[in-house]
Formats: structure tokens, C-alpha cells, sequence
């Protein structure tokens, strides 16, 4: 018997630092791969049935199906279930945008290095994984799946940080050296909540992203990154920058919604209201988070991608 071959992809999480909300209207942004990553594995199989596997960061099986080539392909699938309806239509719109129209059956598994629910982007680097087992453009598939500005996709399988563009559906983006030296006292907190991207988006006025707002969002990914090496003007970006999304969508800080009395500064890292946030300070800005019950404390150089 010939021994079934078993293929194997990989996409990195991310963190958007800059331009949350504005990166829609294509405003620049700056954003960094994770070093916490999600892996497709997929087995071929002699027959059309399908079997896929989801496993979250603690090795728990979160999601199971079983099926054959023919269900899961069909444009008109009728589930109940709706991850299984939002697997079906990426595979199904994955085949659409390649050459590759049909597949036989296969064993899919995935795993992550992170929580499904902590915002790292489950959904981008699954999108990003499946374009690379079935040879399709992960943007056009995001798009078509997820919506959103693709910058996650740029992350997925970047070597480095990066400032992008969503360009209309045209992205494009450059590597950037953004290394802080700084970076021991900037570390990431878990607000204990999932923020639902699509809800963000819909938040999102454009109107209200005045020329004044544009111009000066356009030109934080340089201010971040040219403040990498000074703690007070890092801070300083982080307060302009919240301030300027808090007037653009009509959200409080998450500063002064939770932590008025913070010392140093917050920055939350894509859609408000939840998943992690950017905060400033030595160690005992760290326990002030944990004595409110924030647990959740990962440092910067322990998951920021920079080869």
C-alpha cells in the first residue's frame, strides 16, 4: 500500500499597531507578524469522504466534520452548523478562484500556537493556509469570505513587521525594521473578551475620517516607528493615535473606558472593545493588570515575528 502523503502549511497570527479602522479607507498601517502560528495539515485519501479536525493552543478538539467531496463543495450546502457553512464556502470560493476545480477526499487538521478566541486571527491564517494548499490569492479570498483590509493576510506570512495598504482590493505593503529597543517596557494584555471583526468593521464611518485625520494616520506608522527608541514619545503617539479613532468611530478609549488610572499608556490593537491591547511600564504596570484580573500578559519580544 503507498503511503498517503501529508502536506503541511503554516500562516503567522498579527497584531495591527496602526491605523485600526482607517486601514479600510486605505490609510497606511503598521502591524507585526506573530511568531504564534496556525498549521493546515492535509492527508489525501483513496476515497471522496472528508474528515477535518480543529485543535485550539491547549490541544482541545473545538470542531470536528465529516464528510464527503460532493457536500462540502456545493454551492447551495444546507447546514445547520455555521462553521461548517463558513468552511464550506471558503473551500468552495477557494476552488473558484484557482485553476484547480475539484479534489478528492483528504484529512484535514489544524492547530494553533494561540487561543482561537484571542483576536491573533484564526480566521486570516486559516484563509491564508487553505491559499496555499489550494493555490489561490489569500486576499481575494479573504475578501470574498471575511471582508476586512487584508492586512492580517499581509501578516500571515510576513518575516517582519510591515506597513500596508489596502489599496482598494489592490494590497501592497513593504517591510519594515521596527525592532523597539524599548520594547521591555511594551507588552500585550488580554481584555478577557472577543471582539467579532465584522462587528468592528460595521463601526467604521469613513465620513467621519476627516482629510485631517487621514493625513495624520497616514504618517503614524513612521512616528511609531521612528519613537522606538524613546518611551515618552512612544507614549505620546499612543495617545494622539487613540484620541484621533476615538473621534473617527465614536468610542471611548479603552484607557478611560477601563483603566483612568493607568500610569503609562494603552493602545488597543485592532477593533476596540476587546481581544489585546498595547500597554507601557515596567513590571508593576504589569501587576496593576493582573490585580484587575487581567491574567494575560505576553511580552513583546515573546511573540513579535522580526527575522
Amino acid at each position: 500500500m503507498a503511503t498517503k502523503m501529508t502536506k503541511k502549511y503554516t500562516a503567522h497570527g498579527k497584531f495591527l499597531i496602526t491605523g485600526e479602522y482607517a486601514v479600510l479607507d486605505n490609510v497606511p498601517a503598521l502591524a507585526v507578524p506573530l511568531k504564534l502560528n496556525q498549521y493546515l495539515e492535509i492527508t489525501d485519501r483513496d476515497d471522496q469522504e472528508i474528515t477535518w479536525k480543529s485543535y485550539n493552543s491547549d490541544g482541545e478538539l473545538w470542531y470536528q466534520v465529516v464528510t464527503n467531496v460532493h457536500d462540502l463543495y456545493s454551492d447551495c450546502i444546507n447546514c445547520d452548523n455555521p462553521i461548517t457553512f463558513k468552511l464550506s464556502e471558503i473551500l468552495n470560493t477557494a476552488l473558484h478562484l484557482t485553476s484547480n476545480k475539484s479534489l478528492r477526499g483528504f484529512d484535514a487538521v489544524t492547530t494553533l500556537d494561540f487561543d482561537r478566541k484571542s483576536g491573533m486571527g484564526t480566521s486570516s491564517t486559516l484563509i491564508s493556509c487553505v491559499a496555499q494548499w489550494l493555490g489561490c490569492d489569500p486576499y481575494q479570498l479573504q475578501f470574498k469570505c471575511f471582508g476586512g483590509s487584508g492586512y492580517d493576510i499581509a501578516c500571515a506570512t510576513a518575516p517582519k513587521p510591515i506597513i500596508y495598504n489596502y489599496n482598494n482590493e489592490e494590497p501592497f505593503f513593504n517591510a519594515v525594521d521596527f525592532n523597539p529597543s524599548i520594547k521591555e517596557e511594551l507588552f500585550f494584555v488580554y481584555l478577557n473578551r472577543k471582539q467579532n471583526s465584522r462587528d468592528s468593521i460595521a463601526k467604521f464611518d469613513k465620513g467621519l475620517l476627516t482629510q485631517s485625520y487621514r493625513e495624520e494616520l497616514s504618517n503614524m506608522p513612521k512616528a511609531f516607528i521612528d519613537a522606538s527608541d524613546d518611551l515618552l514619545m512612544f507614549e505620546k503617539c499612543i495617545t494622539r493615535h487613540e484620541e484621533m479613532i476615538s473621534a473617527v468611530v465614536g468610542i471611548a478609549p479603552i484607557k478611560q473606558q477601563l483603566f483612568d488610572d493607568y500610569q503609562g499608556a494603552i493602545k488597543s490593537l485592532g477593533g476596540w472593545g476587546g481581544d489585546f491591547v498595547l500597554a507601557t511600564g515596567g513590571l508593576e504596570h504589569r501587576e496593576y493588570f493582573k490585580n484587575k484580573g487581567y491574567e494575560i500578559i505576553i511580552e513583546w519580544d515573546d511573540v513579535v515575528l522580526n527575522y
